[in-house]
């Protein structure tokens, strides 16, 4: 009987030896292919340590998910952690993990960012971990579901929330503009926002991050996104540009504006004007959405402002919209006001 545990156990270490060299084979490839092969280093965790830190990842501990993952609250070496574990049968997206592996971790300098601590490679698609956000996500926060508020949700005032906007704005300004290539997040959404001890923001989850090769504006690439916050010129194109993560910014603005999730706004929009993209046509209906569903609190002017920006964001033509540095500047602006 002992014999053959050993011979299992023997069994089990040497492929979590062979994930391990796969996965880092992998992961140095994805480094070369983005930023020549440099990035800032992470820790590499056990199989085992995650297990433990997770108590062997009850669902109580659950924090986050969505189709593919679940992020489970952890305590490692006395510190509190996120660990972002695939759902079994989801293997065949191993492609986005060993993505937001590299991403992740080259952002690691930005203070707006959710902080990548490593990760496991001893598994069929790697285990990453996070540090841990006490607030949790911005859509908890900002989202009344049928007026109540879960979470404090719908609770910000005002003030943070334009400050968490431009954060954020600042943030994926840093992705197109702060490194040796542009880096297109498109993935924009108040579920990947999370929210630190002092409601400072966090970007999160860059699985689907694309790098636009030099010298080009544009990639395609296959159509993965979040109902709602989908840009509508890469439905009919299936190219990806820094105008697509403004068009999500855009729809995360109109959230934060209005308390609504998205996929509500644009049904009540559709319900108005039989269309939901922002055309010249009905750019009057889409104006007075915005003035009639925006939060009947904080400074008027702000807030009206806000609207208008993120009715330039959503424009159905890309020369429409601003850029993401051009976001950001006006949100300062406005916060000035």
């Amino acid at each position: 009987m002992w014999g053959c545990l050993g011979v299992e156990r023997e069994k089990q270490s040497q492929l979590q030896d062979k994930l391990f060299l796969k996965n880092g084979g992998l992961v140095l490839e994805e480094r070369i292919t983005y930023f020549d092969g440099k990035s800032n280093p992470f820790r590499v965790f056990s199989k085992e340590e995650l297990r433990r830190a997770t108590n062997n990842y009850d669902q109580n501990q659950i924090i986050h998910g969505d189709l593919t993952y679940r992020l489970y609250k952890g305590i490692h070496e006395d510190r509190d952690i996120s660990v972002k574990k695939f759902i079994d049968g989801c293997e065949s997206y191993i492609g986005w993990y060993i993505n937001e592996v590299v991403v992740a971790s080259q952002m690691n300098n930005h203070m707006h960012v959710l902080k990548f601590l490593g990760c496991c490679l001893e598994t069929e698609v790697p285990i990453l971990v996070y540090e841990f956000a006490e607030n949790g996500d911005l859509f908890d926060h900002i989202i009344k579901e049928d007026d109540l508020c879960s979470n404090n949700g719908g609770k910000l005032s005002w003030e943070d929330r334009l400050r968490i906007a431009m954060e954020v704005a600042d943030t994926i300004t840093y992705l197109h503009t702060g490194t040796s290539k542009c880096i297109i997040h498109r993935d924009i959404k108040s579920r990947n926002i999370f929210l630190d001890e002092n409601y400072g923001s966090k970007l999160f989850e860059f699985g689907l991050s694309l790098a636009i090769p030099p010298g080009e504006t544009k990639i395609k690439a296959e159509l993965d996104g979040s109902f709602g916050f989908f840009d509508p010129d890469s439905l009919s194109t299936g190219e990806f540009s820094m105008k697509s993560d403004v068009y999500g910014f855009g729809v995360l603005l109109l959230e934060i504006l209005t308390g609504k999730k998205a996929t509500q706004i644009f049904a009540e929009i559709y319900d108005a004007t039989g269309d939901s993209s922002l055309t010249e046509k009905n750019e009057k209906v889409h104006e007075m959405y915005i003035k009639d569903n925006v939060l009947k609190e904080g400074n008027v002017n702000q807030v009206m402002a806000c609207g208008r920006l993120a009715m330039r964001c959503i424009k159905e033509k890309l020369d429409g919209r601003p850029t993401m540095k051009e976001v950001a500047q006006e949100l300062r602006r406005i916060r000035r006001t």
